[in-house]
């Protein structure tokens, strides 16, 4: 979080706007010392949106869930290769353990779809740097 002062932000606004369209930096503009609005990347703005958004679809979930009478089982969202979700319903009971495994998989199948490629190329980076501290300190005990 880096603050900036509605003055500061009017001499810097052409750096501000490269900075958050090329990273995850936000600002927060104040005005007499009180926060006053947030500056962002739209994508990082989207991403937050989109989280949002779900997060309200998983409470109505919820919601329904508990309303629904006991016995009747909410369908599992799967989701499909286009983005969107299917309900699944398992063809025979299955435990409780089994039908939660089902939906965290799922959820993080979800997950994964929302990443955004700047996430995939730093975890990668984050992959690569761990292999090569790993490979040094194998070379060394060798």
């Amino acid at each position: 979080m880096l603050i900036l002062s509605v003055s500061e932000a009017k001499r810097q606004i052409k750096d501000l706007v490269e900075q958050v369209d090329q990273g995850d930096d936000v600002y927060y503009i104040t005005r007499y010392s009180r926060p006053k609005a947030v500056m962002m990347g739209v994508e990082q703005y989207e991403d937050m949106v989109r989280q949002v958004s779900q997060l309200q679809d998983e409470l109505a979930r919820i919601w329904a869930a508990l309303e629904a009478p006991p016995g009747e089982e909410e369908p599992i969202l799967l989701p499909t290769p286009h983005g969107g979700a299917r309900p699944f319903q398992p063809n025979r009971p299955v435990s409780p353990e089994v039908r939660a495994a089902i939906q965290r998989a799922a959820l993080l199948a979800q997950h994964q779809r929302q990443r955004t490629a700047y996430q995939v190329v730093q975890d990668g980076q984050a992959a690569l740097e761990r292999a090569r501290q790993q490979a040094i300190a194998r070379s060394k005990t060798t």
